[in-house]
């Protein structure tokens, strides 16, 4: 099955603080990269937002490009996902936006599995999280 990549994985790849940690990050990234793994075009903004706040825009536009060029699929947010995120917004009415369309991102692409560690995507029902 295709997972959904959530921008907390993507940025273990810049803070990982341990060598194993590093390690279990890099096996991970290849195995994702084999299934090409989505990753909704949020996380984009929320990992580059995150970059350029802590290291500036010259960080932000390499770690863009580093995973637009990794094998992972971009996926756009379309009409038909917008409407899903609304709708689980209605739903769970503490989910984050950017959360809400990951998970419906997942969800209409037929992924149905979020691969993160934040506990949001647990109280989704439509949709499973898993993490290392």
């Amino acid at each position: 099955m295709v997972r959904t990549v959530d921008t907390r994985f993507l940025l273990l790849q810049v803070i990982a603080d341990s060598e194993e940690l590093k390690s279990k990050v890099r096996s991970k990234m290849l195995e994702l990269r084999q299934e090409m793994a989505l990753v909704p075009t949020i996380v984009l903004h929320e990992v580059y937002k995150i970059e350029f706040h802590r290291f500036g825009r010259e960080a932000a536009d390499v770690q863009l490009k580093s995973i637009e060029t990794s094998g992972l699929k971009i996926e756009e947010l379309t009409v038909e996902i917008a409407r899903i995120a609304a709708v689980l917004r209605c739903k769970y009415t503490d989910l984050p936006v950017a959360n809400s369309i990951i998970a419906a991102t997942a969800i209409v692409k037929g992924s149905k599995v979020v691969f993160s560690d934040d506990e949001q995507f647990a109280k989704v029902k439509e949709i499973r999280a898993e993490w290392f």
